[in-house]
């Protein structure tokens, strides 16, 4: 076996170890949004290649492998960028990816934010390249603009990334205007004809407008750190700064200022690929001792992945849903209280429906089971249904 074939097979159980410590905790309502297809609140082109694994043995495990692969196997590009660095250096820019904080979170987790940053990590290496992309390979890269903008709304910020890109290529300003403001344009024509996603931006935001300046610059800060697990987001600033490269200085802006507006935690990993872009350029001064570098990133991660690893261990969709097959519960179910697209992603078995006052009686009837999300539901079910003590959370069934 040669040194390659090793080093792939390695990355590769790598992957599969982010993927399945992500695997007990169950679907999350993100996930099972794009596991289902659920039309919002991205384009559907990566959506709908999930769903149609729906009816796939183990869709969620290959899906999340298949994310922490890509993302893992994805060290590669940086590898090829690294070939004018000396070996510890290397290994420096490789750490820098592979051991980032955010990318230990997220590798696992079904979520298109981590696919973004992916399309960000290719971006930052066609730009770092020595040779810039042949004007015949324009459109090809034209072709990835669209595919990442029909998959995730947030690949528009490696926009200034790809005008560096085609600058670099000598690209004409009516071509450049072509490749990408026309996929811009029907990106745009596209959610204006989609409702729903319309609907959903503004749920998003209206939820973040609350928040004030302090917190936002806070949450900034905190998101940052994690990006780069503290170390590489220190040294990937400097690199930036002092490269003066305005296509990355620009989209460190771009990426900073959505996350001030949406700060989420889980958009850490689009800022990694233009961190590590920035210890590329540091490392490319000479900038970095390795021997210091190295054992201080391993330690942050650490760090850092005990701070802001989700703490439960399951989800309450997983876990009742589960209880209800080992109770041996068939039919379908009334959910009672507040409830996400997880719970219709875990209900393999059991189809579910809101449970209301307005309820027929016949509807009631036929329910196997009622499941209660929210404080209790004592006043709503009638004497027709009694509590089962042991349940994960508050469940009614028919005396």
């Amino acid at each position: 076996m040669s040194g390659i074939t090793l080093r792939i097979w390695l990355l590769e159980f790598y992957a599969l170890a982010l993927a399945l410590i992500r695997m007990p905790g169950g679907v999350h309502t993100d996930e099972a949004k794009y596991l289902l297809s659920i039309p919002y609140p991205h384009p559907p082109i990566l959506r709908s290649l999930f769903a149609m694994l729906r009816e796939m043995p183990l869709q969620e495990f290959f899906i999340r492998f298949l994310i922490a692969s890509a993302l893992v196997q994805a060290v590669w590009l940086l590898v090829d960028i690294g070939y004018v660095l000396s070996h510890r250096r290397r290994i420096v820019l490789v750490l820098s990816w592979l051991l980032s904080s955010a990318l230990v979170l997220q590798a696992g987790t079904v979520m298109m934010v981590s696919l973004t940053a992916l399309f960000g990590l290719v971006c930052a290496w066609l730009a770092l390249r020595p040779q810039p992309i042949r004007q015949t390979s324009a459109p090809l890269l034209a072709c990835l603009w669209l595919f990442a903008l029909f998959s995730v709304y947030q690949s528009v910020l490696y926009l200034p990334l790809l005008i560096g890109i085609l600058r670099a290529a000598q690209t004409s300003y009516r071509r450049m205007l072509l490749f990408l403001a026309l996929p811009l344009l029907l990106l745009a024509m596209y959610t204006l004809i989609n409702p729903l996603i319309l609907a959903s931006m503004v749920n998003v935001s209206s939820q973040d407008a609350v928040l004030e300046l302090g917190v936002r610059l806070s949450n900034v800060l905190w998101i940052s750190l994690v990006a780069g697990s503290g170390i590489v987001t220190l040294a990937g600033i400097v690199g930036i700064a002092l490269s003066k490269r305005i296509d990355f200085i620009a989209t460190l802006f771009l990426l900073s200022g959505f996350i001030a507006l949406t700060s989420q935690d889980y958009y850490a990993i689009l800022l990694t690929p233009v961190l590590c872009a920035g210890v590329m350029l540091l490392l490319g001064k000479r900038k970095i001792s390795g021997e210091l570098f190295i054992p201080l990133h391993i330690l942050s991660t650490a760090v850092f992945i005990f701070m802001a690893f989700p703490r439960t261990p399951i989800t309450p969709a997983r876990m009742t849903m589960r209880y209800l097959a080992e109770q041996n519960i068939q039919g379908f179910v009334l959910i009672d209280g507040p409830f996400g697209h997880e719970w219709q992603y875990e209900s393999i078995g059991h189809s579910i429906r809101r449970f209301t006052q307005t309820l027929s009686s016949s509807i009631e009837a036929s329910a196997a089971a009622i499941v209660c999300t929210k404080h209790t539901c004592e006043e709503d079910v009638s004497e027709d249904w009694m509590r089962m003590e042991g349940a994960p959370v508050e469940v009614w069934i028919k005396r």
